[in-house]
């Protein structure tokens, strides 16, 4: 018996301690100044990610971070990761009741600006974001590099060369990367194929790639775009048998198993009438943009346009929603990649270097549901 009691009293003292630590550091972090109701406090903090299907936002506050529930009255959809925002805080409910943004004239409207700080030496094409928004990989010549910045007003710094390859894709965790690179075997060329390589985590190392040997007998392979949870992967074929030509999808049960080639399916009908290049898939799974190329004069750059499916469950991309423009006009590149954190389109497109040179570009404040 007085074993139970001392149980049951030790069980109340972590209980009470648990409490008291999270109290605290609520406290510590929130102390606020411009408060005029004592069980409403007004926070300055940076968002750190949005998970507006859950009501709830991750700030960092005097270099403290901590996860926050939100109002359903409260809207936190167009919130971006490194944006400033004060928010209105109930200490009693322990919920977020109202977020203010910094009011800007031009902030709301979609901005295209070319990233020179990752275009210092050509070709950089074939741009992948992170989900927080704050990492990107690329394409520089035949490497893949990789580089960070703090928030989005501040611009990419220390870009590192990762290795040998080209198109980078990088699952949600940022622990699986696929990638396309030349094969290889003895002294023939077996010509592009898809590698993986991985890291134990964001802060290690990703392992020298290795080939995904089931799908080598597909043919050349390009333009990866892995799914948020790496369990599925979409890819383009270019033959050489024109029946393995066109864009591709193919799952596994996890990331230890091996792709389930027996259960590869084309994303578009069959035969496609879109001539249309570097697909990327939504993180949702619903949207899918690609790079339509009508004209000859653009090269191999064109037009991005978006198509839709009503479900994961449907194979194929059948509904073609729009095209992607900006103030009226048309966006001429390749390698689309929407970030909905941030609001932003990456892609690549020709620089004015007067030579005609590919970099990475990025649309800002841009919504692709709109």
């Amino acid at each position: 018996m007085n074993h139970k009691v001392q149980q049951d009293s030790n069980l109340k003292a972590i209980k009470m301690h648990r409490i008291l630590t999270m109290t605290c550091f609520i406290m510590t972090l929130f102390m606020a100044t411009n408060s005029t109701n004592a069980e409403v406090v007004s926070i300055e903090a940076t968002v750190k990610s949005v998970d507006a299907q859950n009501n709830k936002i991750t700030v960092e506050r005097k270099g403290k971070i901590t996860e926050l529930d939100v109002s359903k009255n409260t809207d936190i959809s167009n919130l971006k990761a490194g944006q400033k925002i004060t928010l209105s805080y109930h200490l009693d409910l322990e919920t977020v009741l109202k977020i203010e943004t910094p009011q800007d004239g031009s902030s709301s409207s979609p901005k295209i600006i070319a990233l020179d700080e990752l275009n210092i030496a050509s070709p950089n094409f074939a741009p992948w974001i992170s989900k927080d928004g704050l990492s990107i990989f690329w394409t520089r010549n035949d490497s893949i590099w990789e580089a960070q910045r703090k928030n989005v007003d501040e611009p990419f710094q220390k870009q590192s060369r990762l290795f040998e390859g080209f198109m980078p894709s990088v699952s949600e965790d940022g622990l699986y990367m696929v990638l396309c690179r030349q094969l290889e075997i003895g002294n023939k060329e077996m010509g592009r194929k898809l590698f993986f390589s991985v890291r134990d985590n964001i802060e290690s190392d990703f392992s020298p790639p290795r080939e995904i040997r089931e799908l080598r007998d597909m043919g050349i392979l390009m333009t990866p775009c892995i799914s948020p949870d790496g369990l599925s992967l979409y890819l383009s074929c270019y033959g050489p048998a024109d029946d393995q030509k066109g864009h591709w999808a193919v799952t596994r049960e996890t990331r230890s198993s091996k792709w389930d080639i027996a259960k590869i399916h084309r994303i578009l009908p069959h035969p496609n009438p879109i001539p249309a290049t570097t697909p990327f898939v939504t993180d949702d799974g619903l949207s899918l943009l690609l790079t339509k190329r009508t004209n000859a004069a653009h090269g191999a750059f064109g037009e991005f346009i978006v198509l839709t499916r009503d479900s994961v469950k449907d194979d194929v991309f059948s509904k073609y929603e729009k095209q992607i423009e900006v103030d009226g006009e048309l966006i001429i590149g390749r390698f689309p990649r929407y970030c909905p954190a941030t609001h932003e389109l990456f892609f690549s497109a020709p620089v004015s270097d007067g030579k005609g040179s590919e970099g990475i570009w990025c649309i800002r404040n841009f919504d692709l549901s709109k």
